[in-house]
């Protein structure tokens, strides 16, 4: 922590002679990567977090986490250690951002303390393995989920107070008090079977972690959807993919297009004619690929003729549905059909976007 975070709330004195934290609810949140971050964050600990506290009788204190970890100072420690209540938020700006690392460490001192604390997170959060298994307030974090989050808040402090909490630390000496006995023990002890069902299963457990760790790796991979989001231009692009007679279903599978790390730093730079150009190339792409699928060979007096019935550009959504009906044909090879028209007249360089439905009839 540093002298930074100073200006997010004032700490408190503290002296545990004169009895100060007797009433004090303290608690540990992110401060923010930048100014739009920490406007949002101390929003929301005077919305929800704060009122939550004082209605459930506390005083809050809070303690605003840098974004790398480090050193924390005792006043913070004094806190963790003799303040009554601790709330720790490990929700971050957004809903698919990691924990704080500093959030985490000052949370294991809590969990090490076995003091009440409540724990909140974005609804649909990926939490660490250690924490993903306690009881943790879990909503959506709009305008319209302020209240739900004030009240379960009051709630969870109310029950914490009553000793409902998580105490992580209790399951670590049951274990080690299995161990211990079930060492001494035979080798048909009942104890000794039951010590090793438990590391069978935490092993387990531990290896379907590390099969969800894999998945959440791709799934954190960057998409066309997550990286235009927010932009002003979005609508736009998608008003010109659009107006060129791109197919809904095709825009769709463009935002899901997972991209190279590497690439992600130079497309955040780009501009709207940048982000039109690569719709454009993507959907062409999409179109040439399938372009195959559903005939062995191309008949050219077909495609012929259904190249002399097009219209002009842009063509209108459908157009495939009333060639095929003009040539007895069905709607999805008078759509592949169309697809090998693009694909042989449109350069790499200036591809035009797919422009029918490849719905199935």
């Amino acid at each position: 922590m540093s002298d930074s975070n100073a200006s997010f709330a004032a700490m408190p004195k503290t002296d545990a002679a004169h009895g100060v934290h007797e009433k004090h609810c303290f608690v540990v949140m992110p401060f923010g990567h930048d100014a739009s971050e920490q406007k949002w964050f101390k929003g929301w600990y005077e919305v929800v977090i704060k009122p939550a506290i004082l209605e459930a009788g506390y005083e809050p204190k809070l303690a605003a986490a840098e974004e790398q970890p480090g050193a924390i100072n005792d006043e913070i420690r004094s806190h963790l250690a003799r303040d009554p209540m601790v709330v720790v938020d490990l929700g971050g700006a957004e809903p698919e951002d990691d924990p704080n690392p500093n959030v985490m460490y000052e949370l294991g001192i809590r969990h090490a303390l076995g003091q009440p604390l409540v724990m909140m997170a974005w609804k649909g959060q990926t939490l660490p393995f250690d924490v993903s298994n306690q009881r943790i307030i879990m909503e959506e974090r709009d305008l319209v989920d302020l209240d739900q989050n004030r009240r379960k808040l009051v709630n969870f402090i109310l029950a914490a107070a009553e000793g409902k909490f998580y105490r992580p630390m209790e399951a670590v000496g049951r274990m080690a008090a299995i161990e211990v006995a079930s060492e001494s023990l035979g080798e048909d002890s009942l104890l000794r079977a039951l010590a090793q069902e438990v590391r069978d299963l935490r092993a387990s457990m531990i290896q379907a972690f590390m099969g969800r760790e894999v998945k959440r790796v791709r799934e954190l991979t960057p998409t066309v959807k997550k990286l235009i989001r927010g932009k002003v231009f979005r609508k736009d692009v998608y008003a010109d993919f659009a107006q060129a007679g791109g197919d809904p279903s095709v825009w769709a599978r463009i935002l899901r297009i997972r991209l190279d790390p590497s690439e992600v730093e130079q497309m955040t730079m780009w501009d709207a004619a940048e982000w039109k150009q690569y719709v454009h190339a993507q959907a062409a792409e999409i179109m040439r690929s399938e372009a195959p699928v559903g005939f062995k060979v191309l008949d050219e007096k077909v495609l012929t003729s259904i190249r002399d019935l097009l219209p002009a550009k842009p063509w209108q959504t459908g157009i495939h549905r009333e060639i095929a009906d003009r040539l007895g044909l069905t709607w999805t090879q008078t759509a592949k059909y169309i697809a090998e028209i693009l694909r042989r007249e449109a350069p790499p360089e200036e591809a035009v976007p797919p422009t029918v439905e490849t719905e199935k009839e």
